[in-house]
């Protein structure tokens, strides 16, 4: 790469000492704590400060791991012969405008050399952001779980005022990490940022620092406070490599590196719809299916996708009782349908399906990554939790009211209504007494009729006595 943690005026960069084989390398300590400037105005590595500039030099606290970076300019190299040295990682170029052609074939031999690698791109502040993005989207492809998260080396202004180049990196940056998951490392020099950038908005972002003329580096002012790669070296030897070639180093051990390069995953409580369980349980009808929803925040590194799954625990995998149908499996309540970025909230949605027996139940839940080569819990160690035991619900589940059967209903059974007034004689025409009734019912006989049946019953009598 092209550097610019120096001013032409500067005084001459001392260069560390290349990568032993086979070794780890440990940076000697500071000779200053950061951000302390000698009273003679020098930075500890004899790097002489500009008028009105302040030293930010902060050195690892700890181990770092140590690794190179590449392009086209180091040929034919030898990966099996780098890994052998002590080299831990590497990181080989995209572009520069153009495709770096030998990307690919040092993408795939770092992978096949055990090494942990990455991918970088020079940005040019003239040309499409998108378009660059693009670009590194597609070369890299599918990033796996010992892939570095893209890096995007600003360290040129090609004519562009520092609003343009300011707008052009945040483009970059939100279409890399949408497409990745990851959220990207930026390469920058401390005076060329601060001078054609001048930003604190990227903190959050991954720095990797260069700085060949000290021991530690020395961060742009009033922005990151620590580091992840340091470049200390452009003129670094390592077995497998004709000439010259950037060292760097990861800041913290190789454990770290590891865990870095697969991402954190880390989820931060936001709320959840049924009760706390220091405030009783949510009763529920056995039998009954009620929705409840867990929200979760992404405060990891890695992007949340359909792999990752709401859980039961306390064990983990446990079967939980209120499990349905529709839930993934019997310990997987709910799934991501998307992709949720790191800052990004979910709402886990869900049905608790209430047993038939009344009872208490505590459930306990977490989130797990599941892929085809297996599952990565968030409380695993490296990761960023929650731990099992926090996301916690009381369910009761009651018996129902007991249903009565509805009584079948009685037919209804016609009244027959008061007789009118007037007797015999009376005008049953348009009346509704028993008259209008019996008129009013084809076949019936009437009350004349019955008059007439009694006097042909007496008059039958009297002949049977006369004859008698």
């Amino acid at each position: 790469m092209f550097l610019h943690a120096t001013r032409p005026t500067l005084a001459a960069r001392r260069l560390l000492h290349p990568l032993l084989a086979a070794a780890l390398l440990v940076l000697p300590g500071c000779a200053a704590e950061t951000g302390e400037v000698a009273e003679t105005g020098e930075v500890p590595g004899g790097e002489r400060l500009g008028e009105g500039t302040a030293a930010q030099v902060v050195c690892a606290e700890g181990s770092t791991v140590p690794g190179i970076d590449v392009s086209y300019w180091q040929q034919a190299i030898d990966w099996e012969a780098v890994a052998d040295s002590g080299v831990r990682f590497a990181i080989a170029r995209v572009s520069h405008g153009a495709i770096d052609t030998l990307f690919d074939e040092n993408w795939a031999g770092i992978k096949d050399a055990g090494l942990i690698r990455g991918a970088y791109q020079y940005y040019l502040a003239d040309m499409d952001p998108l378009e660059q993005a693009e670009i590194m989207v597609d070369a890299i492809g599918q990033l796996g779980e010992k892939d570095l998260p893209p890096v995007l080396d600003v360290e040129s202004d090609e004519g562009q005022d520092t609003q343009t180049i300011l707008d052009g990196i945040t483009l970059w940056l939100d279409r890399v990490e949408e497409a990745t998951g990851r959220k990207p490392i930026i390469y920058t020099g401390k005076y060329f940022w601060q001078d054609h950038v001048g930003s604190d908005a990227f903190v959050d972002y991954p720095l990797w620092i260069p700085n060949y003329s000290n021991e530690c580096p020395d961060l742009p002012n009033n922005t990151w406070s620590d580091w992840t790669f340091f470049q200390h070296s452009s003129t670094g030897s390592v077995p497998g490599i004709q000439g010259n070639v950037d060292l760097d180093v990861f800041n913290g051990t190789y454990e770290e590196l590891e865990a870095f390069a697969r991402g954190e995953l880390a989820a931060a409580f936001v709320s959840q719809s049924f009760p706390y369980a220091s405030q009783g349980p949510l009763q529920i009808e056995a039998g009954e299916a009620v929705e409840v929803s867990l929200e979760l925040r992404n405060v990891g590194s890695r992007a949340w996708n359909e792999g990752t799954h709401l859980a039961t625990t306390e064990p983990r995998g446990r079967e939980s009782v209120f499990a349905g149908a529709e839930w993934p499996s019997a310990s997987l309540p709910a799934a991501v349908v998307g992709t949720v970025l790191p800052g990004e909230t979910y709402q886990f949605t869900f049905k608790l399906h209430a047993p038939l027996t009344p009872g208490v139940h505590d459930e306990f839940f977490g989130l797990v990554h599941v892929t085809d080569s297996g599952e990565t819990w968030f409380s695993d160690p490296g990761q960023g939790g929650p731990p099992d035991n926090q996301l916690e619900g009381i369910f009761e589940v009651v018996a129902g009211e007991p249903e009565v059967p509805e009584e079948p209903e009685e037919p209804e059974v016609p009244v027959d209504p008061e007789v009118p007034e007037g007797g015999e004689g009376a005008d049953t025409e348009g009346t509704t007494g028993r008259g209008a009734l019996c008129s009013a019912r084809p076949g019936a006989v009437g009350r004349e009729g019955w008059m007439l049946a009694a006097l042909g019953v007496l008059g039958v009598m009297r002949r049977r006595r006369s004859r008698g």
